[in-house]
C-alpha cells in the first residue's frame, strides 16, 4: 500500500462512490477501481462491498480505512512541521521586555530555542515607556510590560496594540543575607525608610519609590541590574523587584538573598502584558515564545 492508494480508498468511503471519488481525484473510475483490487488481493481481504446503496467498506475494509486516515493525517502534520521549520529559518523575532522580566524572558529563550533554532531571537531590554513606541515604529515584534488596566484599555484605539493578561506579580524587597532586612516575613514602609536603597534608573522605579516609600537614602539609580545585585549581595542597600523577578537566580536558592514581601498594608500587584501590533497579530514564534515565558511565570 502506497500513500496514492491510501488517499484513494479514503475519499471512496467517504463518497461511497468510485465515480464520485475519481471525480474529485481528477482520476478514471477504472483506475480507482483496479487499484482497489491490487490491494485486495495484496491484503487478501474484500475492502469494500458494490451495492445499490454504493461503494460500502466491509468490517475489514473499515479497519484499513481508519489506518489510511491516521497515515495521511500523520503525513500532513509533519509537512505543516516541515514548512513551519521552513518558515522559521526565514524568521526574526523581536522581543522586548520589561527590565523586570529579562531574567525569566532570557530563560524561555533558552527553552524556545530547543524549539525552534533556527529562528533569530533579538531580545531588548525596554522601559514601559518606550516599549508602545518600539511597537509602533515596527522595531519589536512582541512586547512584554507592566501596564495598569487603564493604560493597556487605550492601546487599540490609541497606539495600533492589542494586549492579553500575562501575569499578575507582587512587590517584593530584595535584601541579601549581610542586611538587618533578610529574616523579614514581610516589610513595610516604614521598615524601609532608612534603609539604603539601590534602583533601577526607570520612571516606574523612581515613581513607586515617591509613592509607596519615600526613601531618600538612595545609594545609586542604575540599569546595570549586576552592579545593583553586588549591593545588594555585600549588604549595602536593598532594592525593590517583582515575586518572580530573580526567582530562578542562583543567589536565591543558595539562600544568599531573599525575596520578601512588601505590603502597604496589603501586598501591592501589579498586572504583565503580552502586547503585539494590532494589524499582525502574534505569529506561530511569538506564541510560542510567550507561552514559555507564562510557563516560567508560573512555575
Amino acid at each position: 500500500m502506497n500513500l496514492e492508494q491510501m488517499k484513494y480508498i479514503v475519499e471512496v468511503a467517504k463518497e461511497s462512490s468510485i465515480t464520485k471519488a475519481a471525480d474529485k481525484l481528477h482520476l478514471s473510475p477504472s483506475a480507482i477501481s483496479q487499484s482497489i483490487t491490487q490491494l485486495e488481493r495484496e491484503f487478501g481481504v474484500t475492502i469494500f462491498t458494490r451495492s445499490r446503496q454504493g461503494t460500502i467498506p466491509t468490517s475489514d475494509g473499515k479497519f484499513i480505512v481508519s489506518k489510511a486516515y491516521e497515515i495521511l493525517k500523520k503525513m500532513q502534520e509533519l509537512h505543516e512541521e516541515l514548512s513551519d521549520k521552513q518558515h522559521a529559518k526565514k524568521h526574526v523575532l523581536r522581543v522586548g521586555c520589561a527590565p523586570a522580566l529579562m531574567y525569566i524572558v532570557y530563560d524561555a529563550f533558552l527553552l524556545f530555542h530547543e524549539q525552534f533554532p533556527e529562528t533569530n531571537v533579538m531580545i531588548r531590554e525596554i522601559d514601559q515607556d518606550h516599549i508602545l513606541e518600539e511597537m509602533k515604529n515596527g522595531n519589536i515584534d512582541i512586547g512584554l510590560s507592566p501596564f495598569t488596566d487603564y493604560e493597556v484599555s487605550n492601546l487599540q484605539h490609541e497606539k495600533g496594540v492589542d494586549y492579553e493578561l500575562l501575569y499578575t506579580g507582587h512587590v517584593c524587597i530584595c535584601a541579601g543575607k549581610k542586611s538587618s532586612l533578610y529574616y523579614k516575613d514581610f516589610l513595610s514602609p516604614d521598615e524601609l525608610s532608612d534603609e539604603k536603597l539601590v534602583i533601577y534608573n526607570s520612571k516606574g522605579g523612581i515613581t513607586f519609590n515617591d509613592k509607596y516609600v519615600k526613601n531618600e537614602q538612595i545609594l545609586f539609580s542604575s540599569n546595570n541590574i549586576e552592579v545593583m545585585r553586588s549591593a545588594i549581595l555585600d549588604g549595602y542597600a536593598f532594592s525593590f523587584v517583582f515575586n518572580f523577578t530573580f526567582k530562578n537566580n542562583v543567589d536565591v536558592k543558595n539562600g544568599n538573598l531573599a525575596i520578601i514581601p512588601f505590603k502597604q498594608p496589603d501586598l501591592i500587584y501589579q498586572d504583565f502584558w503580552t502586547l503585539y501590533p494590532l494589524t499582525k497579530g502574534l505569529s506561530v514564534e511569538a506564541k510560542e515564545f510567550k507561552e514559555k515565558v507564562k510557563y516560567l511565570l508560573n512555575q
